[in-house]
């Protein structure tokens, strides 16, 4: 229990400062935090991990005076209004719960799903996993101020995800964008794509098909958009429970998968694996994750162990041993 009471001490401390620092960089204190937890790391890495984390980041202050947004859906994707999203969600969960609070969000903020390169949803499935209601406050007020959708063509098709990705490629490839983050090239690549009226969604769609697309995307070009796409498909999973309309969901994860990939310019290739892995121990990828600064490193190895364990996939072992020999320790 005693490292449990750490994390959320932890957990509480970093929730006194903001989700984005510097030019609008996602911390991943929070999530580094519960992954490291829920990979049996010691409080000394924890602690650690803290006191390093913490520096350059920028302190939320005090919510004394600010007004709480009017509801969900009355100020999206305005930064400015974060503070008064914490507000309005500390308030609303402490009143209504969890489960409650979860169901009516979601379904509004689902369409953004794509928010700060995914790192809303990512921020809120942690705090679930953590079952920290601040951090729920957090995640949710973060997803609401830097909630991005896209406006997309919802016509399907019968195509593949893989045949309609090839299709599409073209248009990242060949597009010249703006400097700027992640999401300013997603955002470019949305007006694009909308613009364009291209079809993006497949006839079908579930859970399964869409992360085997993530991890086999990630694997094949070992790009740092992609990645998030594999740690966000892996988040959706943990948030679905609390979505009665799943489809939608999925749809809009989708659309924010096919914009992220276009957003890297690379060329879709749906290539055979041939990987075999005939020894697969976890065991020695979580003791260098244990040992590891990189917390995007540490974070993919926990969402490829949860993610095997759930689809006794071997890629995601592949995948987690090849990000934990490239990161720095």
């Amino acid at each position: 229990m005693e490292e449990l009471k750490l994390l959320d001490q932890l957990l509480e401390k970093s929730g006194h400062y903001h989700p984005l620092y510097g030019d609008g960089l996602a911390t991943h204190l929070p999530m580094v935090l519960t992954a490291l937890d829920l990979l049996n790391a010691s409080s000394i890495k924890l602690q650690h991990t803290f006191d390093e984390s913490i520096k350059g980041l920028e302190e939320i202050g005090s919510l004394e005076g600010v007004t709480s947004v009017n509801g969900i859906d009355s100020n999206l994707g305005n930064s400015e209004s974060f503070r008064s999203y914490l507000t309005y969600f500390k308030s609303e969960l402490a009143q209504c719960g969890t489960q409650a609070v979860l169901k009516k969000s979601l379904p509004i903020l689902i369409s953004g799903v794509a928010a700060s390169a995914f790192h809303g949803l990512i921020r809120l499935a942690y705090a679930i996993e953590a079952n920290c209601q601040s951090e729920m406050a957090i995640a949710l007020a973060y997803w609401s101020a830097e909630y991005q959708s896209f406006e997309l063509n919802e016509e399907t098709t019968n195509e593949s995800l893989e045949s309609i990705l090839t299709k599409l490629s073209p248009l990242g490839e060949n597009h010249k964008f703006s400097p700027g983050l992640i999401v300013d090239r997603m955002s470019e690549i949305g007006i694009l794509l909308k613009s364009k009226g291209s079809i993006t969604q497949p006839n079908i769609i579930d859970i399964s098909t869409l992360r085997e697309f993530t991890i086999k995307s990630f694997y094949l070009s070992d790009d740092f958009t992609l990645l998030h796409t594999v740690t966000g498909c892996h988040a959706l999973s943990i948030v679905l429970p609390y979505l009665e309309d799943k489809q939608t969901a999925l749809r809009e994860l989708w659309k924010a998968i096919v914009v992220a990939y276009l957003s890297t310019g690379l060329r879709y290739q749906d290539k055979e694996i041939t990987t075999v892995e005939n020894n697969i121990n976890f065991s020695p990828i979580i003791e260098k994750a244990l040992k590891s600064e990189d917390s995007h490193a540490i974070k993919l190895v926990y969402t490829c162990l949860c993610e095997y364990k759930n689809w006794n996939d071997a890629l995601y072992f592949t995948v987690s041993k090849r990000a934990i020999l490239n990161s720095h320790s």
